[in-house]
């Protein structure tokens, strides 16, 4: 299937914070330039899966790298932009794996994951995005919004507005589960992956008979990650405040490929916070037992669980970050002077093009401007009113905060340079 030319500012950037990134992905990909960048070592898909989730850091809620996009693709997108371009590369991944055919058709997996997200709705946000025509801009809203953890500023913990959805890997999964029967129910599938989950995270904690603040605050942080309703929030906090009670949700089966995952992230939840001593250890590999897996699938757990903390514990905020006002303020500015920044080149070429501003000025004395000229002067002329505010709010104390509030409310502020990802066909002319 041909697709539309694709022309960018940067050559090969695929920015998400953009529109139109996921046919910029598929031309990319189209052409050649992008591949995974693992081997592996089994041809099983569940073993592959497994080692992408760790090696790209998707299973602890974060991008430590990308799957198909090299580090120059990616280098000047925040942390956020980044989850949400994995989130769509392990999905993208997960059909490709499925159908098994030589070339994808791109268009086949948009409508598969369009219909997935539709039968997750009800789940995981009540977001209508319906209005959008193209049903892949209609989907990379769906992925802005699944990256995204919302949380009340009256409550105190706002903070997590900066952090990413710790939970984002389980659309993966249940993306995988969807292909090989779209009539399963997401919802049930989600509430009872996640209230299992979040069990044995919570048992896990008090495996040395408290629990740590630290272990507290990541359990908090999944919790509000996830899609519970009220209710089943307010089991999973008495669980993690009284120690949960076993006979409650254990609707154990066999499934190693789930059971592999959770144990996992009960190993992070224990070495990423403090020291395990030996009889914490022991109650972990019980945890480890009851959950089906051999004794070597839990000595490998705690291999990957603690190799993983040691090498990236430092680029977790998770585990070092306490929730203050102060991390919010310092995620923001680090954020936006991030966006700002990557797009200093883009400030330059206004100012250069300010310069054919003046020309057309010059030519209107003199005589009549055509038409094209016109709508030339007029697009320039707005871009540089553009321009200056949206530095100008930046540079006011707690520029970075207000900026994005105002940017969402006027997204035509800022300026036309500064937008990517846009997607032009080819002149038939040339052809």
């Amino acid at each position: 299937m041909a697709l539309p030319y694709v022309m960018q500012l940067d050559k090969n950037r695929i920015s998400t914070g953009s529109k139109n990134w996921i046919r910029y992905f598929f031309h990319l990909h189209e052409e050649g330039l992008l591949s995974i960048g693992f081997k592996f070592k089994s041809n099983s898909f569940e073993d592959t899966l497994h080692y992408i989730f760790n090696k790209t850091g998707i299973l602890y809620g974060t991008a430590l790298s990308n799957l198909y996009t090299s580090h120059k693709f990616v280098a000047h997108l925040t942390k956020e932009e980044k989850l949400k371009l994995l989130l769509f590369e392990n999905l993208f991944y997960v059909y490709q794996n499925h159908e098994l055919k030589g070339a994808i058709d791109y268009d086949a997996f948009l409508i598969s994951l369009d219909d997935f997200y539709d039968k997750f709705q009800t789940k995981i946000s009540p977001w209508e995005f319906d209005f959008d025509k193209k049903i892949e801009l209609k989907l990379e809203n769906i992925l802005s919004d699944r990256v995204k953890i919302k949380s009340n500023l009256a409550k105190g913990n706002y903070w997590l507005n900066q952090s990413a959805n710790g939970l984002v890997f389980i659309d993966v999964l249940l993306f995988a589960e969807f292909l090989k029967n779209d009539g399963i129910d997401l919802v049930q599938q989600y509430d009872d992956f996640v209230l299992k989950l979040l069990g044995f995270l919570t048992e896990a904690a008090y495996g040395d008979g408290k629990i740590e603040e630290k272990e507290k605050r990541l359990l908090y942080y999944l919790l509000s990650s996830s899609h519970l309703n009220p209710e089943q929030k307010e089991m999973v906090k008495m669980w993690i405040n009284n120690k949960r009670d076993k006979t409650n949700i254990d609707k154990l089966s066999q499934d190693d490929f789930f059971n592999k995952f959770i144990f996992e992230l009960c190993v992070f939840v224990a070495c990423g916070t403090h020291t395990v001593h030996p009889s914490e250890e022991r109650n972990l590999k019980n945890i480890g037992k009851s959950l089906f897996l051999s004794p070597i699938e839990i000595d490998e757990a705690f291999l990957v669980g603690r190799t993983f903390v040691f090498k990236n514990k430092a680029a977790l905020s998770i585990l070092n970050e306490e929730k203050s006002s102060g991390v919010l303020l310092t995620a923001i500015q680090k954020k936006w002077s991030l966006i700002l920044g990557r797009n200093k080149e883009k400030l330059f070429n206004e100012i250069k093009e300010s310069k054919d501003l003046m020309d057309l000025l010059a030519k209107s004395a003199v005589r009549e401007l055509r038409p094209e000229e016109k709508e030339q002067f007029k697009t320039q002329f707005y871009d540089i009113l553009k321009s200056m505010p949206s530095l100008a709010i930046f540079l006011l104390p707690g520029g970075a905060i207000l900026l994005p509030l105002v940017i969402k409310i006027f997204p035509d502020l800022l300026p036309t340079s500064f937008k990517e990802n846009t997607i032009h066909k080819k002149d038939s002319s040339n052809d």
